[in-house]
């Protein structure tokens, strides 16, 4: 019996915890979508523009789940460009955006290691 873990075998693993933890991600993010606070206030333009670069994070998760490489690349390309831009209108950086990060980023980069995985296999 073989219990040495194949590429193709560990790419299909990496794959399912990539897309079992982004559709975690998604949910959350609908349910924070479809119940807004009733007490809070419109925010200003440039925060709308941070929570698309935030959302095209996320969405980026989901495209994830057909086009690995191109899915993780956007996702984690929008969180360095949220980042740098956040700091570019607000002048500062939080560590709270660590939490995002923890969540958002680490599917993105399984998704990535499975594209990886299941193209070395391919080649041989």
């Amino acid at each position: 019996m073989n219990t040495r873990c194949t590429p193709r075998r560990a790419a299909r693993i990496a794959r399912w915890v990539a897309r079992i933890w982004s559709a975690l991600v998604f949910s959350i993010v609908l349910y924070m979508i479809l119940t807004p606070d009733a007490g809070t206030t419109r925010p200003p333009p440039a925060d709308w523009f941070l929570l698309g670069l935030w959302g095209l994070a996320v969405l980026g998760l989901m495209v994830a789940w057909r086009w690995e490489q191109v899915g993780g690349l956007i996702t984690i390309g929008a969180m360095v460009l949220r980042e740098a831009a956040w700091v570019a209108l607000k002048g500062g950086w939080l560590v709270n955006f660590l939490i995002a990060w923890a969540f958002i980023v680490p599917p993105a980069l399984l998704f990535l290691v499975a594209w990886r995985w299941e193209r070395r296999a391919r080649q041989g």
